[in-house]
């Protein structure tokens, strides 16, 4: 028995969750580069604090998405741990002419 068949789908998630974490990076820098100072002093304040709040929002959000793709990534290289030590330890209660067989994997 295998268990391989999940990994290209986990690394697949894992490219998902980094790119929408890159894709954050754009619209944080244009918060963090607008120049509420430009609107006066009436309004300015606020949209500073407005553009302070969401540039945090978004940073969290780039920081939540880096996150899911390391813990990917991290059950990715778990399974493939799990699963080579099962093989060995199956292969081991083989008859001895059929130890090196390597597992079907099913989709």
């Amino acid at each position: 028995m295998t268990i391989q068949m999940w990994t290209s789908a986990l690394r697949r998630a894992a490219t998902a969750w980094r790119d929408q974490s890159e894709g954050l990076d754009g619209p944080r820098r244009n918060l963090a580069q607008a120049d509420s100072g430009l609107l006066g002093s009436r309004v300015g304040p606020v949209a500073e604090a407005f553009l302070t709040t969401w540039e945090a929002r978004v940073r969290a959000l780039g920081n939540q998405a880096e996150r899911h793709a390391d813990a990917l990534d991290a059950a990715t290289y778990d399974f493939l741990l799990a699963d080579a030590e099962s093989v060995q330890r199956t292969q081991g209660l083989l008859l001895w002419q059929d130890r090196g067989t390597p597992p079907v994997g099913g989709r």
